[in-house]
């Protein structure tokens, strides 16, 4: 007769081979109703101060940008308007040449000429570099362009217009380097004021 064959003694028990195996590879199985966070060591509160540092990392990205774009702007700035003290130093030239022009005779006068010329040439390279003349002669007072140093009663003159202008002004690429000297016409019942603007 043969002999039955019996299983080895060190074999694992039929059916619970998987369990087995598991527990003596040293994995847990996660308990159920944890959360894929817990069972991967982290808890609420880790997550809790990594998401308040993740806000604090960007906050100082949004500000190191802000930062960088100020300064950007402010090179460009610098660099648009490096010509600014330079022309400021101009304008009492131009002031001169102006004042020399109204004191010459009109007429074929070769001097009131030659000053003439040496003015417009001036001009016309201080307008190249992006300075502008405000001469606001029949216009309306406006405090952002004009310095009134005087009111005058005028007839047929509308109050708050420009009557005369006393000193031009200037603009430097839309920033007004100097206001306009300006006469500003009063009401005609008006007594004339003088000083100050409006």
């Amino acid at each position: 007769m043969k002999k039955k064959h019996h299983d080895s003694p060190d074999a694992p028990p039929e059916g619970k081979g998987g369990r087995a195996s598991h527990e003596a590879s040293g994995e847990a199985s996660p308990t159920p109703g944890s959360t894929p966070a817990e069972a991967g060591g982290e808890t609420p509160d880790e997550l809790s101060r990594l998401r308040s540092r993740e806000d604090e990392l960007l906050r100082a990205l949004a500000e190191l940008q802000n930062v960088n774009r100020r300064r950007k702007q402010e090179a460009e700035s610098a660099l648009r308007f490096a010509a600014e003290p330079f022309l400021r130093e101009l304008l009492p030239v131009l002031d001169d040449f102006e004042r020399t022009l109204r004191a010459l005779p009109e007429g074929d006068d070769p001097i009131r000429a030659g000053v003439a010329l040496v003015h417009d040439r001036l001009a016309k390279v201080l307008s190249k570099e992006g300075l502008e003349p405000i001469r606001p002669h029949g216009e309306r007072f406006d405090p952002e362009l004009h310095d009134a140093i005087a009111q005058l009663p005028i007839p047929g003159a509308e109050p708050g217009t420009i009557v005369e202008v006393a000193v031009p002004g200037y603009r430097y690429r839309e920033r007004v380097l100097r206001h306009a000297k300006v006469v500003v016409a009063a009401e005609l019942d008006a007594a004339p004021e003088t000083g100050g603007g409006l």
